[in-house]
């Protein structure tokens, strides 16, 4: 082969390669959803949600209310004398979760807050139970804090979360 060929190749592999690249940019700008071209935590994507849903100036930062153990999770959930909430993925939420609780997972937290923001505003005063998979998973921490810095004074955790209840036996919804 000449070298004039392998020359005309490498542009053609290269011209293909950068309009694939070009194209793929292209389908991704008109996606309803599009993907990332720069990495971003998920604390400041969380934060990022929280500082666009934010409609009032920042609030002091708050230090949560003590946590809440299984023996009073099981009471609240009795008598619902506070919102459940549910911080992990919303696949996770439909297989099974604490009854009543609402789901606002850490992942979609813009989309699925406005959702339920009209239910957390009128339930404002009410204590706010924030869990997730287990005392090892910290979305039910990123989350919590979300909702007080969008207002809301008192969020507590379970910190057992999903794990604690699914191994006392407790009762469960699933969607």
């Amino acid at each position: 082969m000449s070298k004039k060929l392998i020359v005309q190749d490498l542009i053609g592999v290269w011209l293909l390669l950068g309009g694939c690249f070009i194209g793929g940019l292209a389908v991704n700008e008109i996606r309803p959803r599009p993907f990332s071209l720069v990495y971003f935590s998920p604390e400041s994507r969380l934060n990022q949600a929280v500082e666009q849903l934010r409609s009032f100036s920042p609030t002091a930062s708050v230090v949560l209310d003590r946590d809440v153990n299984l023996e009073e999770m099981q009471t609240i959930t009795l008598k619902h004398t506070a919102l459940i909430i549910d911080a992990r993925p919303e696949d996770f939420y439909r297989l099974g979760h604490i009854p009543s609780a609402l789901s606002l997972p850490r992942s979609d937290f813009k989309k699925k807050y406005q959702a339920l923001q009209s239910t957390l505003q009128s339930h404002r005063d009410m204590p706010l139970i924030v869990y997730c998979s287990s005392s090892y998973c910290h979305d039910s921490q990123m989350v919590a804090g979300a909702l007080q810095e969008l207002g809301y004074p008192h969020v507590r955790l379970f910190r057992g979360g999903w794990r604690d209840w699914k191994d006392a036996s407790l009762q469960e919804e699933k969607e």
